[in-house]
């Protein structure tokens, strides 16, 4: 387990990268604009991490 503070997108690229993760699993449930597709967070860490993401929609 991990935890840290700051920027979400910015601390996950940072630990996937330390820990040299293959893969990122992450919950979604964007709302808003191209949010709707992943979420902004999501979005975020997809476009910025070298590995493969897997975004699982949560909720309703």
């Amino acid at each position: 387990q991990h935890v840290v503070l700051g920027r979400p997108e910015t601390e996950i690229h940072a630990l996937a990268d330390t820990i040299d993760a293959d893969l990122v699993v992450m919950g979604c449930h964007g709302r808003f604009g191209l949010a709707l597709l992943l979420g902004s967070t999501a979005n975020g860490v997809l476009h910025g991490t070298k590995c493969d993401v897997l975004a699982v929609r949560v909720g309703s």
